[in-house]
């Protein structure tokens, strides 16, 4: 793995008041940190932990106010690298309403590569790859407007792929859908990068947290806690004092070992803990 792929170096990020420097409200406070490419990587937080101006940096949509962040070795205040810094790192937001403008599937899905000059039949192709891959060929000439939530967020991301990109970035792409839109997410994200696309996915569901290689746990703009799923939400109750819930299997666990069991809270598969629950209570 390529560890320096994402390399972020004392980096501060302060929104400015126009109203007075008192009320200048800092939402990153001196992160440095790595991310290898190929990872799968979550990051969890409380609203206004930071984590959202944190995507939205490793895109180059914000610059920081301090330090450095680069992409490949782009650093993102060149301007001369900005284009080539969003399509290797390509972005799907929150409300997939807000990110389709196509009136047809394939017509969204091509908008990117039409916008940076990739020839007609070279776009063709892209689009139809991208659309294969995320499952929607099928709805190719819909309208998008008339699919489900799930469904548009993957017409999003199939708009990220035909960029050709090497890393997707999700600021909370999950959280307007129903279980089963995230878990149609979810599914191409993994899918995706088991292809060798690197995965950073901002979210508050931490049942996806833990389909990640990494989770990063931020909080007052820093980061708290950084480590394997099992790592970090065995620390129940640091992550619950953060405002985080933990994931249902470790929860049950925890609170079994409240009532005098010693069960270990690293354990986030629900066959795995029905096991220890069984041996546990035969004796």
């Amino acid at each position: 793995m390529q560890k320096d792929y994402i390399k972020l170096k004392n980096v501060e990020y302060i929104y400015r008041s126009d109203f007075a420097e008192e009320t200048d409200v800092k939402a990153l406070d001196n992160i440095s940190l790595e991310i290898s490419k190929g990872q799968f990587v979550v990051v969890i937080g409380r609203n206004g932990s930071g984590k959202s101006t944190f995507a939205r940096l490793l895109n180059a949509l914000l610059i920081p106010t301090e330090g450095f962040v680069y992409i490949k070795g782009m650093n993102t205040k060149d301007n001369k690298n900005l284009w080539e810094i969003r399509r290797t790192t390509g972005m799907v937001f929150q409300n997939p309403d807000n990110q389709i403008i196509g009136t047809t599937v394939e017509e969204d899905t091509a908008f990117g590569p039409e916008n940076i000059g990739i020839p007609p039949d070279e776009i063709r192709k892209r689009v139809d790859e991208a659309l294969k891959t995320v499952g929607i060929y099928e709805f190719r000439e819909h309208p998008p407007h008339l699919l489900s939530g799930g469904q548009k967020q993957r017409v999003g991301i199939a708009g990220i792929l035909a960029m050709k990109p090497d890393c997707i970035i999700l600021d909370e792409a999950t959280a307007m859908l129903d279980p089963v839109g995230r878990k149609e997410v979810m599914k191409v994200l993994e899918m995706l990068n088991g292809e060798g696309i690197t995965i950073i996915h901002i979210t508050h569901h931490m049942e996806e947290a833990v389909k990640a290689d990494r989770v990063i746990v931020m909080d007052n703009g820093k980061i708290q806690m950084d480590g394997t799923p099992s790592d970090v939400f065995q620390n129940v109750e640091a992550v619950k004092k953060m405002g985080l819930d933990v994931p249902q299997s470790i929860e049950l666990l925890y609170e079994l070992n409240k009532r005098g069991f010693d069960f270990p809270l690293d354990v986030l598969d629900f066959d795995k803990v029905a096991e220890l629950v069984k041996k546990a209570v035969n004796g």
